[in-house]
């Protein structure tokens, strides 16, 4: 028996299935290029939700500093997470850090959701999961953002990296994982793929010898 005797022995509607499987490809093809699309979108979105909320709190501090109450709190707490923080946005272009921030942020959320794609942890600890799992990823993504590891731009200490982080990850950490589970098979497919391996091999084998048998 040929190989392609024994494909159609065994696997009869082989066709069929090679035309789901391309338009599967298609449709998952389609769909990388929409998030792609979208990850971009929520990546301007990121940067302007960081400079609208951080601008504006930094003209609140600002305004609550010269009031007698900001005074008695500044004296009281000189060297506060609060004070670094506003310190942080009012020494640096507003503009240059919402981009910098949410950069850093994007490239945690790709990098910690191929890790959990891979895991089959983004299947079953945020797919269809409520507010207060994502709420969790939100955190998880700003926390691995404010390690010094990753941070490219400048070096803040953690609290104050994980409060400017943790805008562009509620923005950016549920499309890094969507993205990522369409990259990225889960680690129980390169076992069947193997196993779908070990088939071929043994058919190999018994075609081979129904051959030298007919010989």
């Amino acid at each position: 028996m040929t190989m392609q005797g024994w494909i159609e022995y065994y696997l009869p509607d082989w066709r069929q299935r090679c035309s789901e499987w391309r338009s599967a490809f298609k449709r998952r093809l389609r769909n990388i290029q929409f998030q792609i699309v979208k990850l971009c979108v929520q990546f301007l979105a990121a940067v302007l939700c960081f400079m609208l909320v951080f601008g504006m709190v930094n003209y609140f501090w600002f305004t609550f500093r010269h009031t007698p109450a900001g005074g008695i709190f500044l004296s009281r707490n000189p060297s506060g997470a609060l004070s670094a923080i506003f310190a942080v946005i009012a020494g640096n272009n507003l503009v240059l850090l919402a981009y910098l921030f949410t950069l850093d942020t994007a490239i945690s959320c790709l990098l910690l959701g191929l890790v959990c794609q891979f895991f089959a942890i983004t299947r079953y600890l945020y797919t269809g999961r409520g507010l207060i799992i994502r709420l969790f990823w939100y955190c998880l993504c700003a926390a691995v953002t404010s390690l010094d590891l990753l941070q490219a731009g400048n070096q803040f200490d953690f609290t104050t990296s994980f409060v400017l982080n943790f805008v562009p990850a509620s923005c950016l950490s549920g499309v890094c994982l969507e993205f990522t589970s369409l990259l990225l098979p889960e680690i129980w497919m390169v076992f069947r793929l193997r196993e779908l391996r070990q088939v071929i091999r043994i058919a190999r084998i018994r075609n081979g010898r129904s051959g030298d048998g007919h010989m």
